[in-house]
């Protein structure tokens, strides 16, 4: 028996060796180029003239080889010596041997697009309407930005919008007709139930979803005409399957409305067409049904110009409502009136059009602050408005607040015509005498405001930046810090350039003030001895302009610092101890699970072998046969449980990239035994197999495994509400596949 433990512990000292010598080299493999997503495939560079070859083997989904063998062959590299740090093309039209090549470029990557088009059509026509949405993900998007690129080039007539329009578009449609289905299994369920109020309801739900299914899908077979006059290819599969879904749920929709509401007609008897606000809309009308008979109900719901009205109705149907213009275009012509009765009502709805002639009246706004005597980056501005026509108030109407022209917010008025408008000062503001403006949003409605201004005193404010630096396995430098002002707030959406060893880019602050830039240095640069420099340059805003350097850290280094002009900021390992980046920390993540499950089973086994010899002394004490306790698995929840506190912990610490990062492994552990998917897959293949196996919360794994690839990846910076949005996924995603 000895003999046996000692086989077993022998072999799982090797299996660790083992893991600790592979995950990093594996790691580095993962990676193909600095800032590419690891499941793109290394370019092909066997052949010089294989992208000129149509007809050559490889799939249509490995574009990131395509893209940077194009870039090879035409002089130019991923490497960053303008800013830009990602694998988008640029040619130099002087240096392109023939035009041909960048014409079969485009028709390359608007075959793989169409192709994805045609496969998210299929799927959403077989009901699978996550896997349609995923289809339209994060592939297309990287297929379709270097379709941009490469299209700008030529002087061909792109569908580059058509393209967008698509994504966009058959996204939302995916979800409007899988919820179109969702509510009729509702509704047969209330139909069942006898429960008629409620089925009339969905109903009205299912109808409305038919209409916005209709709307959808036309946009769609427009965008697929203009893919087609632009591209020379064929999508009317893609379209003829739209079309059959959408003339489905049509049908399905008027025959259960028919079946559940009453048709109603909306019978307008006199009006004045010449109206304003000072000279309302005054309808006389009655609501029938479409036999004559009047509408039973002693109010009704009528929507006019963008408003909702409300009125009595008499026992014969008659009625009369009164509409002041305020929103509505000022040349507007036509009026329409909508009868919508209450959701439990058994009656459908009826409209009617109106000819109308407007006249534009304009209104006053009257304007009120605390006096403060001066303001800075940040600082809240509230403002009291009131906006009144003829001594009448002016109710729902949207002012607007801005400050040197730099909008602040939209709010509309009250039934009393009042609003209170708040925003904070922003960056782009300079110093000195700011105007402050209370306005409407447009001049061209019914009612134009005249503007109230008065003068705000700006003043300029301090900032630290923050900024540290260390190389990946990769090479490329990635660049961290933090721009804050001396108050310690946040500066958003601030340029700030970096420079290496002549190399320079410029990145822009997310929500918490973070910055993240990968950069690579000159190939005769010496990394180890080498200094960044950050600087935020501060003219023409109400900020001071701020500098910081920091020395490179080694990819073999422990650690991390990032060193500010006032002190010290958590970088990525916040200092740390920890020699492993973030590509071989989920390569020994994965290992650890793989050597955690032969664990288990060797346990299991000596277990079973002990108990097969010691058969007497476990009679001899039964009550000890069933005390041990089962072996902790490898998809123990407390791992990922710790995963999600350390995300979240990095978050308030000002490192969203890590908390994505962090959050994502401990969430492909657990989905990796919960799935039984392979822990071994790229980060894309592993979403997909997901997909396959039915997980719930596709759309919340697409979601987090993007942010992942963005964080990990791309050299950017996640904004802290991204950030927060994808753990939340996270947090989601691990409940819903707990009880697997």
């Amino acid at each position: 028996m000895r003999g046996t433990r000692g086989v077993s512990i022998r072999l799982l000292l090797t299996l660790l060796v083992a893991v600790s010598v592979v995950a990093p080299t594996s790691a580095a493999a993962a990676v193909v180029v600095a800032g590419a997503p690891a499941d793109q495939p290394p370019a092909d560079t066997s052949s010089a003239s294989s992208l000129g070859d149509t007809t050559r083997s490889s799939p249509v989904r490995s574009l990131g080889g395509t893209a940077l063998q194009y870039q090879a062959e035409n002089g130019t590299s991923g490497n960053t010596t303008d800013g830009n740090d990602s694998d988008v093309l640029h040619r130099n039209p002087e240096e392109v041997e023939s035009e041909n090549r960048l014409d079969r470029l485009v028709s390359y990557l608007s075959g793989d697009l169409n192709g994805r088009i045609g496969e998210s059509s299929l799927r959403l026509s077989q009901g699978e309407y996550d896997a349609a949405r995923s289809v339209l993900g994060d592939d297309y998007s990287d297929s379709l930005g270097k379709y941009v690129d490469v299209d700008g080039e030529t002087d061909g007539d792109g569908a580059s919008e058509e393209y967008r329009t698509v994504q966009e578009t058959q996204r939302e449609y995916a979800d409007t007709v899988g919820e179109f289905r969702e509510t009729q299994r509702e509704y047969e369920e209330a139909r069942q139930a006898g429960d008629g109020e409620r089925a009339r309801e969905l109903a009205r739900e299912l109808n409305r979803l038919a209409d916005e299914g209709g709307s959808q899908s036309d946009r769609l077979i427009d965008a697929y005409g203009g893919i087609a006059n632009a591209t020379g290819d064929d999508l009317s599969e893609s379209r003829e399957r739209i079309t059959a879904v959408q003339s489905e749920i049509t049908d399905q929709s008027e025959e259960i409305v028919a079946r559940e509401l009453v048709e109603t007609r909306l019978v307008v008897r006199s009006y004045d067409r010449d109206i304003s606000f000072s000279d309302p809309l005054v309808v006389s009308g009655a609501l029938e049904t479409a036999n004559g008979t009047p509408v039973e109900t002693e109010t009704a719901r009528f929507a006019v110009g963008g408003r909702t009205v409300r009125t009595t109705v008499d026992d014969d149907g008659t009625f009369e409502l009164a509409y002041r213009p305020t929103v509505i275009d000022a040349n507007t012509s036509e009026l329409g009136v909508e009868y919508r009765p209450a959701d439990a009502s058994v009656y459908r709805s009826s409209n009617e059009t109106l000819a109308v002639d407007v006249t534009q009246v304009t209104a006053t706004v009257r304007t009120a602050r605390p006096a403060e005597a001066s303001y800075g980056y940040a600082d809240r501005i509230a403002v009291d408005a009131s906006v009144r026509a003829d001594d009448t108030p002016v109710a729902d109407y949207p002012l607007s607040l801005s400050l040197e022209g730099a909008s602040l917010t939209t709010t509309p008025t009250n039934a009393s015509g009042r609003a209170t408008l708040t925003g904070v000062v922003p960056a782009n503001v300079p110093t000195g005498d700011a105007t402050l403006r209370v306005a409407s949003d447009r001049d061209d409605r019914a009612v134009r405001v005249e503007p109230a201004t008065e003068s705000l005193p700006i003043e300029s404010e301090a900032t630290d930046l923050s900024a540290g630096a260390s190389a990946n396995a990769e090479g490329t430098v990635v660049v961290e810090g933090r721009l804050l002002t001396a108050e310690d707030e946040a500066v958003e959406d601030q340029p700030v350039s970096v420079e290496l060893g002549g190399q320079s880019l410029e990145t822009t602050t997310g929500a918490s003030g973070t910055y993240r830039a990968a950069i690579d240095p000159p190939v005769d640069a010496d990394v180890e001895n080498a200094t960044v420099s950050v600087a935020f340059d501060g003219s023409g805003t109400n900020l001071e302009s701020a500098e910081a350097t920091a020395a490179v850290t080694p990819a073999d280094a422990v650690g991390q610092e990032i060193d500010g002009e006032d002190g010290d900021q958590s970088g990525v390992a916040s200092g740390e101890s920890f020699p492993l980046n973030r590509s071989e920390l989920l390569w020994v993540i994965a290992g650890v699970a793989v050597v955690g499950i032969v664990t288990v089973v060797l346990l299991r086994r000596n277990g079973a072998a002990a108990g097969d010899d010691d058969t007497a002394a476990d009679a001899a004490s039964p009550s000890e046969a069933g005390s041990d306790p089962e072996p902790p698995t490898a998809t123990d929840p407390d791992v990922s449980e710790s995963a999600l506190q350390s995300a979240a912990t990095a978050l308030s610490s000002g490192r969203p990239n890590d908390a994505v990062v962090t959050a994502y492994g401990g969430v492909r552990e657990a989905l990796a035994a919960r799935m039984d998917v392979d822990p071994s897959a790229t980060h894309w293949e592993f979403y997909r197999q997901c997909v396959d196996r039915g997980i719930d919360g596709a759309a919340s794994l697409e979601s987090l495994t993007t942010g992942y690839e963005k964080a990990a990846y791309s050299g950017l910076a996640v904004s802290d509400d991204d950030a927060e949005a994808l753990l939340e996924s996270a947090r989601s995603l691990l409940d819903a596949t707990e009880a697997r």
